[in-house]
């Protein structure tokens, strides 16, 4: 579903990967290791709100197979 990758960085799974890191790289981008999954990208979470964390965590709970969300 989601982890963090180091301090500050969370790595979750979208299906809006190149979206969010063509419209805000500063916030949403991958490293090498992580071309091998196209559904996972980095973000920095001091440069998100509540609203957008909540909003990539249940996407990834559902990618992740973890059902619909509510």
């Amino acid at each position: 579903m989601a982890r963090i990758w180091e301090v500050g960085v969370l790595t979750v799974k979208t299906e809006e990967r190149e979206a969010l890191a063509g419209t805000s790289p500063g916030t949403y981008y991958w490293t090498p290791h992580h071309e091998r999954s196209p559904e996972l990208v980095l973000v920095r979470l001091e440069r998100i709100d509540v609203e957008e964390l909540d909003e990539l965590l249940r996407e990834s709970y559902r990618l992740a197979g973890g059902g619909a969300g509510r």
